[in-house]
């Protein structure tokens, strides 16, 4: 328990670190940063409501709506800078989540739970177009920017959406398990995200601060 404990809390912290990191480097020049930035905000903003919650034994399984759906916009958003076909995608994106929203607002019990459905529909698309991406690197050859946000992200995905699944409908001992593993790919996810910055955007954060060291001067 101390060492799963550990685990979710070290997690967490690294999500502070990057959303705080992230942000304090962000370059206007690039678009594809804006989103990714506010995913990581998004990601902080569910984790801190729903500990919050969590301390007062109320239900925040609601959240997982907010985080699948704004995850799916915001990632979608992110991946479509990176294609050609970026209208496609963005106009998918935009049916898909005005639909669920429409589909909660419409069922208010579904509201109070988690959604297989939800997961698996909002969450199958970014993995492909994480997997498009690794394609895109390879042929591309020009750097590796986001190479590690995006290996972090298509696997904590692509097992998470099966976890996720299996545990919604298995055996206390099973989804006991189930978040065990989940917590653990979260770590990794969030310290391959902290190595994304520390690789390919360190440097924007130094550049600023010598940029407002001769400023000062």
């Amino acid at each position: 328990m101390i060492y799963e404990a550990l685990l979710t809390n070290a997690g967490y912290l690294f999500l502070i670190i990057n959303t705080l990191v992230f942000t304090i480097s962000y370059n206007v020049k690039n678009k594809e940063q804006k989103y990714f930035i506010m995913y990581l905000i998004l990601c902080f903003t569910v984790q801190m409501f729903s500990g919050f919650l969590s301390d007062l034994r109320q239900n925040n399984l609601f959240l997982s709506h907010y985080f699948f759906i704004g995850q799916f916009i915001f990632l979608s958003l992110f991946f479509s800078t990176f294609y050609r076909f970026k209208n496609i995608i963005r106009s998918f994106t935009f049916l898909v989540a005005l639909s669920f929203i429409f589909y909660l607002n419409l069922n208010t019990e579904i509201y109070k739970k988690w959604s297989v459905i939800e997961i698996a529909v909002t969450s199958i698309p970014l993995i492909i177009y994480s997997l498009l991406f690794f394609v895109k690197k390879i042929s591309d050859n020009k750097d590796n920017k986001y190479i590690y946000f995006n290996t972090g992200f298509f696997l904590y995905t692509l097992c998470s959406t099966l976890i996720f699944s299996l545990g919604n409908i298995g055996t206390r001992e099973l989804k006991f398990y189930v978040w065990k593993i989940n917590n653990l790919l979260y770590f990794i996810f969030q310290v391959l995200i902290f190595i994304e910055w520390y690789k390919n955007f360190r440097k924007s954060l130094t550049l600023k601060n010598n940029l407002i060291d001769t400023k000062t001067k």
